[in-house]
């Protein structure tokens, strides 16, 4: 693990981590770690190719200088916790590294801070706003990891990437909780053994509250009497708000629906703690209340595979296609389908179900599917008519499209060893996303490099394309294919839709 302490050390690691191809996740804390920063460090790791974790205690969202003096600091205590988890990057910059002298740029945090936290903190979220924005300019992560907990904080950071065109995506977590139902805080240690008792009344009344919800009533009015009754049960706890709003401006509902998020705020003895719970069905999970509640601004699902060093090294290796003498006469200098688009069109690369492999699809690059998905055209028509899709959305919410060939060739057919040698790249760019079960081969050039080098069929054994096309103008097996190990999986041969005359009829209904 690297300790950094300067922007300048910083910013050169990840230059560094860039040029490599490496998705950077980054968690930042204000240090004291406990669990629930370690279950976000978990996620970063589970999701990208590097991790940085920030321990900064960030002096301007604090609404007093006596709560920022005691609030606990211990860098090596912190950096003990941090090294079994194998973070790659530790970045405990100084205030005056942050904010040096004539520092007197802040950012506005919008309505989203005003109400809640915002009328009790003055300031506060100005100072998150500010700091984050900071740090993502100086740490420039792919994904950035948040906890539930801090839900209206959640909500201002998507609003601030959201306006401010920011380049990262936000993955949040469900808040981590103690074996007692209390949520993880690093408050939680100014807590006397009797305080910490009395702190459990707080999420006791968020549970009420759906206990009550999923009974059946749905007046906000009704819940939040029931909640108070509870609180003024518990002396030692003073509540300063309970309330019941709509997630994405945290404006008061009157009446119950999913989503809807219970945000409660209390002091018991020296802390102030929060905690927050999203109402939904019986059983659903935290993920999926989470997404109930983020359904207007998606988020990364927790159990996404974020594009990162696998997708750039695949496409510097078919970069390395350049050098090949297969074909003399190229059209065009090679282009990955998958590899150049994948960032932008499948931020979780374990989405798509079906993989669509052509040849030459299109021919021509300006009309390529990705670069111009409005754009119908004679390929992407017949393709969608195929699959039975109604148009781009819906295609690459199930299918990734690539090539059996890097290049594009003048000649009608392409050679053997054009095939052999372009099915190495083929094999490591579908094996980027490892949840496909259907694929789709289109085109006589494509079945015979299918056939040879995925299914690592002899030749005596693959029939010839135009017999297994009759009599419906398709055919269809199940096959394991090496390259995604045991299972075995439908695979579709079709014509390809701009290419000779025949044409396939759609395969929708046997898509599923």
């Amino acid at each position: 693990m690297r300790l950094i302490t300067s922007i300048a050390e910083m910013r050169e690691y990840q230059h560094e981590a860039d040029s490599r191809g490496k998705a950077i996740g980054f968690v930042p804390t204000m240090g004291a770690l406990h669990e629930g920063h370690i279950s976000l460090i978990h996620q970063a790791k589970r999701q990208c190719d590097t991790v940085v974790v920030s321990i900064f205690v960030n002096p301007t969202q604090f609404d007093s200088q006596e709560d920022l003096a005691r609030y606990p600091r211990n860098l090596d205590q912190d950096l003990e916790v941090l090294r079994p988890l194998k973070v790659d990057v530790t970045f405990a910059p100084e205030a005056s590294e942050l904010y040096p002298e004539g520092f007197s740029t802040s950012v506005d945090a919008g309505m989203v801070a005003a109400p809640l936290e915002g009328t009790s903190r003055p300031g506060h979220f100005r100072g998150v706003a500010t700091v984050v924005t900071k740090l993502f300019n100086i740490v420039k992560p792919n994904v950035a990891y948040f906890g539930q907990k801090d839900f209206q904080q959640v909500q201002v950071i998507r609003r601030l990437v959201e306006d401010l065109n920011m380049d990262v995506r936000l993955s949040v977590c469900p808040t981590a909780r103690e074996s007692d139902g209390v949520a993880v805080s690093s408050r939680n240690a100014y807590l006397n053994e009797e305080e910490r008792q009395a702190a459990r009344v707080i999420n006791h009344g968020l549970r009420l509250a759906e206990k009550i919800a999923q009974a059946g009533e749905s007046s906000v009015e009704k819940v939040l009497d029931e909640m108070y009754k509870l609180y003024a049960s518990e002396p030692r706890v003073h509540l300063e708000y309970a309330a019941i709003v709509e997630p994405a401006r945290l404006t008061p509902v009157q009446h119950l629906s999913p989503g809807c998020v219970a945000l409660v705020a209390a002091r018991v003895g020296p802390a102030r703690l929060i905690d927050n719970l999203i109402f939904g069905p019986p059983g659903a999970s935290p993920e999926m209340l989470l997404q109930l509640a983020l359904t207007a601004q998606p988020i990364v699902d927790n159990r996404a595979l974020i594009p990162g060093f696998e997708t750039e090294a695949v496409k510097l290796r078919i970069a390395s296609c350049r050098n090949c003498a297969a074909i003399s006469t190229i059209r065009l200098p090679p282009r990955e389908f998958l590899t150049s688009y994948v960032a932008a069109h499948y931020p979780d690369r374990g989405a798509p179900h079906g993989a669509i492999i052509g040849r030459d699809s299109p021919i021509n690059p300006d009309m390529y599917l990705y670069r111009k998905p409005k754009s119908p055209n004679r390929f992407s028509v017949g393709l969608y008519e195929l699959l039975g899709v109604k148009g781009f959305e819906e295609f690459k919410a199930r299918y990734i499209l690539t090539d059996a060939v890097r290049c594009h060739a003048t000649g009608s057919h392409i050679s053997q060893n054009a095939l052999a040698y372009c099915a190495n790249h083929l094999r490591e760019e579908l094996k980027l996303f490892p949840n496909i079960e259907v694929l789709v081969v289109l085109g006589e050039d494509t079945y015979s490099q299918f056939q040879q080098f995925l299914l690592e069929r002899r030749a005596a054994e693959i029939k010839p394309f135009e017999e297994i096309m009759k009599p419906d103008g398709w055919a269809r097996e199940e096959a394991r294919v090496p390259i995604f190990g045991e299972r075995s999986m439908r695979i579709f041969y079709c014509y390809h839709p701009t290419r000779g005359y025949s044409r396939s009829p759609s395969i929708a209904k046997w898509l599923g």
